[in-house]
């Protein structure tokens, strides 16, 4: 996420389950929340993506 869209994600919460800390080995899902960080322009262009 970080070399490809420039933020980074910190946490997920998947529905149902505990927050857990991201690691490069995570894996998300499409109803899965995420904690990112970064730039706030890069954070809206992310976050606006289908």
């Amino acid at each position: 996420m970080r070399e490809r869209y420039g933020v980074t994600v910190i946490g997920v919460k998947s529905p149902g389950e505990d927050f857990v800390y991201a690691t490069p080995e995570t894996r998300i899902s499409a109803n899965d929340l995420l904690i990112c960080s970064g730039h706030a322009e890069l954070l809206e262009r992310f976050a606006s993506r289908p």
